[in-house]
């Protein structure tokens, strides 16, 4: 027995299906329903009444209900995506592009992949990548939060570390902080200058008695010596050795935080290029599903129970809450949930105006538009229908939002819709719905340039981001200790040069002269040939090491240094490009600031001429 969690039409309790016996029943008043709720129709019905009700367990229990007699049934499959994400429609993904936590069952994804057909399998590949890249998003944006913090503790820690580091300090004379470094230097300056007085003292004074003399100064650079050495090794270097530590840890700090910035950096471009396709994605793919949508009698095998049954989307029965269809044969609405009907007066036009304008105001888009055209079968110039249209066609819920839109910098609309506007409106309307295009599309121009602005920025990001890591490379080519100051190859490679010909010609020489000294037979030449075997060999060690060691280290460091060098003229033409589309796109909002707002005054008095009516 499976359980639907939908409501009793007569006391509201919960139903549960008997599937031995093929009927409802009521765990509350105990009714029953028969078999005719296990049409497939009814049962898509109720499944689009779920998720239009926030009740996803039900929809996932009644969608998995038709998969046991069709596993390959594209509008059940359809439903259980939409239901694993919590989802009441295709026109929510918006929501779900835009929102910063999302979350979806993987095991009905997964499901939904696995039974689709061969030729629905793209369609449902695409949706299942849209949720993979929200939820990649997220963890990239949750990662990069993480980063920021833990960077933010490292800069912390560092500046409480640089803060502390003058606790190591000596004060001198008004509060003024000397470095330990210098106060050992000048503590053993005083020493010096103590002995040098006493020097002079006796250079002017002590002339006469020489003995007597240097037994004063020795007195006196004793000491000062000792009372140096004492303040010195006993306080001084005690201090500069935690001093050094401290400032030690600071540099491991500071580099720390520089390379979780670089890393920051490298994310944030990488989240923007995966928020950016992802929206092009959802857009393409709301697209894609409307056209399936429209053309769904080629996937919904559902027999029509009467002729000439148009549906508007989501409409609901006022007494179940079931999804209303409309019979044009017999002009009522029937609501194939619950059964009841409701007569002709569902067909006027203020009754569809109202529920073109409550989709509208809710974001179904596709359902507005599906009311909207139903309105426009009887009259195909009505203006709020075509009006309606223009608004739906762009996914705005009201036209003060046209404003709105520019803050996230991006728009589109369905051309098709604005196109067949215009053709259906009256002579004396055509110049309002021609005004209305031109808005749409010089925002979708603009938007196209804020497109192509972001990506000029992730590009420039990713340039940064390059040179950044080289600059850190750099450091690997730098001779010194791990920690500490290093020197640049260069440096080296032509000190060791000089020393490497001045200790050639030393070694020549000492050869040159072993030479000679064996032709003359003298008996040194064993001295000459230690001599020149130690010179030759520190030669060829110093001149190995130099070309072995720090010849490579100094390419590379060129090498980078060149791809910096050319990274840095492509950043530069990136900034050259930014500036100047940050420059137009300004220029083009300006002038669509003032279009919108003359347009949107334009239009409040026309809809409150016309309501008057």
């Amino acid at each position: 027995m499976s359980t639907i969690k939908h409501q009793c039409p007569s006391c509201d309790g919960n139903l549960i299906v008997d599937s031995d016996k093929q009927l409802y029943r009521c765990i509350s008043c105990g009714s029953t329903y028969d078999f005719d709720y296990f049409r497939e129709e009814k049962l898509h019905d109720m499944g689009e009444t779920h998720l239009s009700r926030d009740e996803f367990a039900a929809a996932v229990d009644t969608y998995n209900l038709i998969l046991e007699n069709e596993p390959h049934d594209f509008l059940a499959l359809r439903g259980l995506m939409l239901a694993a994400a919590n989802l009441n429609d295709v026109d929510e993904l918006t929501r779900v592009g835009e929102a910063k936590h999302f979350a979806y069952n993987s095991k009905i994804v997964s499901k939904v992949l696995a039974n689709a057909a061969e030729e629905d399998k793209e369609y449902f590949n695409e949706f299942g990548k849209i949720y993979a890249d929200k939820k990649n998003l997220i963890r990239r944006n949750r990662e990069i939060e993480e980063l920021n913090r833990k960077r933010e503790r490292t800069e912390a820690a560092s500046r409480f570390d640089g803060d502390a580091r003058y606790d190591y300090y000596f004060k001198g004379k008004y509060g003024a902080l000397i470095h330990p470094v210098e106060m050992f230097i000048s503590v053993w300056g005083a020493a010096l200058f103590c002995i040098f007085l006493a020097v002079c003292f006796v250079a002017v004074f002590g002339r006469d008695d020489f003995a007597g003399s240097v037994l004063f100064v020795s007195i006196v650079a004793g000491i000062s010596l000792l009372i140096a050495a004492l303040f010195n090794f006993g306080k001084v270097l005690p201090q500069l050795k935690e001093l050094k530590e401290v400032e030690d840890e600071i540099k491991e700090l500071d580099a720390e935080a520089k390379l979780l910035g670089d890393r920051v950096l490298v994310l944030a471009a990488e989240a923007r290029s995966l928020a950016n396709g992802l929206r092009r994605s959802i857009d393409s793919f709301i697209k894609k599903d409307s056209l399936i949508e429209k053309d769904s009698i080629k996937k919904e095998p559902i027999k029509k129970p009467v002729s000439e049954i148009s549906t508007i989307k989501k409409h609901q029965c006022p007494s179940c809450g079931g999804r209303l269809k409309i019979d044009s044969d017999k002009q009522m609405y029937h609501c194939s949930f619950c059964g009841s009907t409701y007569d002709y007066e569902y067909f006027r036009e203020k009754r569809i105006h109202e529920a073109g304008e409550t989709y509208l105001a809710r974001g179904e888009f596709m359902a507005t538009a599906d009311a909207y055209e139903f309105m426009l079968k009887k009259d195909p110039h009505d203006f709020f229908a075509l009006r309606g249209l223009m608004l739906a066609a762009s996914r705005l819920t009201d036209m003060s939002e046209l404003d709105r839109e520019d803050e996230e910098g991006k728009f589109s609309y369905d051309s098709q819709m604005a196109r067949q506007a215009i053709e259906n409106a009256l002579d004396e309307d055509k110049e309002y719905f021609r005004e209305f295009a031109n808005v749409y599309s010089e925002k979708k121009k603009l938007a196209e340039y804020t497109e192509e602005l972001e990506a000029l920025r992730d590009k420039k990001d990713k340039i940064t981001s390059y040179i950044m890591q080289n600059n850190i490379k750099r450091n690997d080519y730098y001779l010194g200790p791990k920690s500490g100051p290093k020197a640049p190859p260069k440096a080296s490679f032509i000190i060791l040069s000089i020393v490497s010909v001045f200790w050639f010609f030393l070694a020549l020489i000492f050869d040159v002269g072993l030479i000679g000294a064996v032709i003359a037979g003298e008996e040194y030449y064993v001295v000459l040939l230690v001599l020149g075997i130690i010179h030759t060999s520190s030669f060829l060690a110093v001149l190995g090491y130099n070309f072995i060691v720090i010849a490579p280290k100094m390419i590379k460091l060129r090498k980078l240094d060149k791809d910096n060098a050319a990274l840095f003229v492509e950043s530069g033409e990136m900034d050259s490009k930014i500036n100047a589309l940050e420059s137009e796109i300004k220029k083009l909002s300006g002038g669509i600031r003032r279009t919108i707002h003359d347009f949107v005054r334009k239009d409040r008095a026309i809809v409150e001429q016309r309501s008057y009516r």
